[in-house]
Parts: structure tokens; sequence; C-alpha cells
């Protein structure tokens, strides 16, 4: 099979869909995060802005662990020619 015949490993509805779950996890870890935020005699917009912070990153990781995962299902998926598998 060439390259040009390959199904694409990212698809827009995947992407939609990472996106999505990203956005749901970040505002979850936001809320749980805000209770862990040393900042408190700062006052209540220090808070959210550590826990936003945080959050950030938590996401930003989850973001990426989702997309290699959905590129490496796909990949593991497709088809794979016989002189591969017969180790040639």
């Amino acid at each position: 099979m060439d390259n040009n015949m390959k199904p694409k490993l990212v698809t827009t509805w995947g992407v939609i869909v990472d996106l999505s779950l990203t956005v749901i996890f970040f505002a979850w870890m936001a809320t749980i995060l805000k209770k862990h935020v040393p900042w408190v005699e700062a006052g209540e917009p220090a808070v959210w802005a550590g826990a936003l912070l945080a959050s950030s990153c938590l996401s930003g990781v989850l973001w990426m662990a989702l997309s290699l995962f959905r590129v490496t299902l796909a990949d593991q998926m497709l088809p794979k020619d016989i002189s591969e598998k017969q180790g040639r």
C-alpha cells in the first residue's frame, strides 16, 4: 500500500473528541486544585489563578496523551503488508 492510499491517522472527529475531553478535564481539575492552592491570604483571584495555571499544565499533558493514543491505535489497526508480517 503506497502513501497515497493510506488512511489518515488524525481525523477532524478525533481532534474534536480530544479537545472536548480536555476542556472537561480542565474545568474539573480547576475546581479540584482550587482547594489545594496555598495562596489563601492573597485572595480569591490568586487562588483561582494558581488553580487555572496548574490545571492548564495537566490538561496539556492529557491532550497529548489522548492524541498519541489515538494515532497509535489508528496505526495499529491499519492492515499490514504480507512482507512486513514475514519480516522482510
